[in-house]
């Protein structure tokens, strides 16, 4: 399957650590929990963020901060939960939540064995740079499961575009 208008969301299992306040400290770990992506979107709206990876340049510097100070932006504009989403495994994708920022505003999640992102058409092979291969840079947004937009930033690793926080606010 590849990401077309209209089409439903793969059903796949994410694993995250809920925000929690102590976890702020950087002193403690959280325990993983996972979802499965129809039972928690069911009758949402969310915006799912893919990144190469947490603590990446383009990522940590000029893609997610965009949606951490954009994030009543986009809930005023109806949508339910924000999903930032990467191969990196829940540890690390909690440890990076806490220093972009976000708190209980955005969930960090690890897209297990890459399946949603290959579902959508989304990974990056980034073997030849020690990376293995990676969720692509996309952003998506569902509408009660249904995809209403998709845009991935095919060979960009600096800037975003489709991705951005501004091409999904442009899209609500």
């Amino acid at each position: 399957m590849s990401a077309t208008t209209g089409s439903q969301a793969p059903n796949t299992t994410f694993t995250y650590i809920p925000w929690a306040p102590e976890l702020d400290s950087g002193k403690v770990c959280g325990v993983p929990q996972t979802f499965k992506a129809h039972d928690r979107w069911k009758g949402k709206k969310v915006v799912v963020v893919a990144i190469p990876g947490a603590f990446t340049p383009a990522c940590h510097q000029n893609h997610i901060p965009g949606f951490v100070e954009k994030i009543n932006e986009l809930k005023a504009k109806g949508v339910d939960e924000v999903v930032v989403i990467a191969v990196n495994d829940a540890f690390v994708m909690s440890g990076w939540g806490v220093t972009v920022g976000g708190k209980d505003q955005i969930v960090y999640a690890c897209d297990n064995d890459l399946a949603f992102s290959k579902a959508l058409g989304g990974t990056l092979d980034l073997t030849s740079g020690g990376m293995g291969v990676r969720t692509a840079r996309y952003a998506v947004v569902l509408d009660d499961l249904k995809i209403t937009y998709f845009g991935m930033d095919e060979g960009n690793m600096g800037a975003p575009e489709k991705s951005s926080v501004d091409a999904v606010l442009a899209q609500l």
